[in-house]
């Protein structure tokens, strides 16, 4: 019966995630984030791979800006069967509410924040603001390796602009989910594999490391 509701649940959720997501554009850069914070002066530097609608590469930097804190800047090189290879550039932010470890003891960790992101796509550009919700709880392996399911969910305005004068910019609510694991196989080096869902659907494959 476990078994059967978790699938019904997931199928549900896939089906009105591709209703909302069916118009929008989604992000290039994926999530590739626990709820979890590096803490402060703590920096991370991570690559990754999307091979969604758009297929993506990615780079970025984190920042622990507090101890519950987290900044990041992010580039990304965008490109399908139909555009040049776009530039897209974007920032965001996660303040960590809930830890299962800490103050605010939880039963998983979560964390709420806020994202930006700017792309273009040949003959109209896209611009992304919204808020996101992560939550994940970490396992501890019995290698001293740590796996750190993951969820994200945002909310978010997309606003497009065509380069032709004759049509008219457009702006939308959209929502998007990404689902994944993060694989922590030693203290300085994090792989990560996940889902998204939000318009841009596909897989992305990353990791990151330690630098401060």
């Amino acid at each position: 019966m476990k078994k059967v509701f978790l699938l019904s649940l997931i199928s549900i959720i896939l089906i009105i995630s591709n209703s909302f997501a069916a118009s929008s554009q989604g992000t290039p850069f994926g999530s590739f984030s626990t709820a979890r914070t590096l803490g402060m002066g703590q920096g991370t530097f991570g690559l990754g791979l999307g091979l969604a609608d758009n297929t993506s590469f990615i780079a970025s930097f984190t920042y622990g800006l507090s101890a519950n804190t987290d900044g990041r800047l992010k580039i990304a090189l965008v490109d399908n069967d139909i555009i040049n290879t776009q530039l897209g550039v974007g920032a965001d932010f996660k303040y960590q509410l809930i830890s299962v470890k800490g103050v605010n003891n939880g039963p998983f960790d979560m964390a709420l924040g806020a994202f930006s992101e700017y792309y273009n796509m040949d003959y109209y550009t896209v611009f992304l603001l919204g808020g996101q919700l992560i939550g994940s709880y970490p396992l501890q392996l019995s290698n001293h390796q740590r796996i750190t399911p993951y969820g994200r969910f945002n909310a978010r305005l997309e606003y497009l602009s065509f380069d032709d004068p004759m049509l008219d910019s457009q702006s939308n609510l959209e929502v998007g989910l990404n689902a994944g694991v993060k694989w922590n196989v030693s203290e300085v080096l994090n792989f990560y594999g996940e889902f998204q869902i939000d318009g841009n659907d596909g897989v992305f494959f990353g990791l990151d490391m330690n630098v401060l």
